[in-house]
Formats: structure tokens, C-alpha cells, sequence
């Protein structure tokens, strides 16, 4: 039937659990995947895979960071406006010096699809990749990003806020 698929081929041959799970956390590692799906050549859809991880990584830390940057400041008797000013700067930091070269490839794995067309078959791939960095670079990274906010912060009481997280997060 055109347009149906069928795996012809998986490398490895059993398919991993990790691939059903976006992100994780084991030991000091964070564990995040990627996928590209239906390409027509697997080096391909291996850099787009990895891209896309990268892309799930830098949005994970980012929700990471806010929750943890927001229980730091819960109950400071603060603005709203401060309060957004800080979580805004330490998140927006925080992700973006995050070590690049501190990503670790810990698996892959891809499947060789058999697609119906029109004109007879054609071959595409699934691709996945799960990359990790260390729980101690996410850190290294909050721990800059507080200290840039308490660097760049004019407001009074954005400076005071700062101060206060970044005790709780030290604790």
C-alpha cells in the first residue's frame, strides 16, 4: 500500500527504552534526547538528531533553572517586577553558558525504513541520539548566572533578591 512503512533494519538490533524518554536524570548526569524521523540519509538525520537534543537540552535547563531559580525566591517579600527581572536574567544565563564542549554523545541508535510510493520504495531512516552533560556544569553555569544578575542588577531590590536566592541555592 503506498505510503506505508516497514523497519527493514535497526542499529543497534533491539530498540532502546531511552528513545521514549525526552530527558533524565541518572547519577550526576543529565540525559537528554533527540530524533530526527523519516530522512533520506542517516548521517543526516544523525546531526539533525543531535541537534534537536541540544535544542530539548537547552529548553530542559531552561525550565530546570526557572523552577529551581523560583523555589530559591518563594516567599521574599518582593515586586513582581523584580521578581521577573531576576528569574528572567539568571534563566537567560544560565542556558546560554552552559558548556557546549561539556556535552557527552551517550548513545544511538536508528532505524532503515522501507516507504511505498508511487514509483516502487524508497529507503529513510529514524534517527535518535541521547547526549548528556554533568549535573556539575549545569551548576557551575546557575551558580555564574546568579553572580552575573547580582553584577548587572541596578534595582535595589533586585540586588537584595539576588543575594537571597543565591544563599538558598548555596545551602
Amino acid at each position: 500500500m503506498v505510503g506505508s512503512e516497514q523497519v527493514v533494519e535497526k542499529i543497534p538490533s533491539k530498540t532502546p527504552k531511552w528513545i521514549e524518554v525526552p530527558f533524565a536524570e541518572k547519577g550526576k548526569r543529565l540525559l537528554f534526547k533527540g530524533e530526527a524521523s523519516s530522512v533520506h540519509d542517516s548521517a543526516l538525520g544523525l546531526r539533525q538528531a543531535k541537534a534537536n537534543a541540544i535544542q530539548n537540552m537547552v529548553e530542559a535547563i531552561r525550565i530546570k533553572a526557572r523552577s529551581e531559580f523560583s523555589e530559591a525566591v518563594r516567599g521574599v517579600n518582593t515586586s513582581e517586577q523584580a521578581l521577573g527581572q531576576y528569574l528572567d536574567s539568571v534563566v537567560a544565563w544560565t542556558t546560554d553558558n552552559i558548556e557546549v564542549s561539556g556535552i557527552q554523545p551517550q548513545s544511538e541508535y536508528r532505524e532503515k525504513l522501507l516507504v511505498r510510493t508511487p514509483g516502487g520504495v524508497e529507503y529513510r531512516y529514524n534517527c535518535f541520539v541521547r547526549l548528556a552533560i554533568l549535573e556539575e556544569d549545569y551548576m557551575y553555569a546557575r551558580q555564574g548566572a546568579v553572580d552575573q544578575a547580582l553584577a548587572v542588577f541596578q534595582d535595589e531590590e533586585a540586588r537584595r533578591l539576588a543575594l537571597e536566592a543565591k544563599e538558598k541555592l548555596e545551602r
